[in-house]
């Protein structure tokens, strides 16, 4: 029956800790990468709208922070 299906792939080894502890501190440090960009946007964003009149300027700018906002809460 081998010849018709193939054989199964060997199966990889399980990852050992020291293999999950690097896995999870490379995510870790990952998002806070991702966070620390975030919250250099947000305040570019809030530094710009402190400047500006209310008007349909002002709300795109807040627009842009309310979607900055919604990534760094993911």
């Amino acid at each position: 029956m081998d010849r018709i299906f193939g054989k199964k792939k060997a199966a990889a080894p399980a990852p050992t800790l020291s293999d999950a502890i690097a896995a999870t501190d490379g995510r870790a440090a990952a998002i806070e990468k991702k966070i620390n960009s975030l919250d250099a946007e947000l305040l570019k964003y809030k530094k710009q709208m402190a400047s500006m009149r209310e008007g349909a300027g002002k709300n795109q700018v807040k627009q842009r922070a309310m979607r900055v906002l919604k990534q760094k809460k993911l």
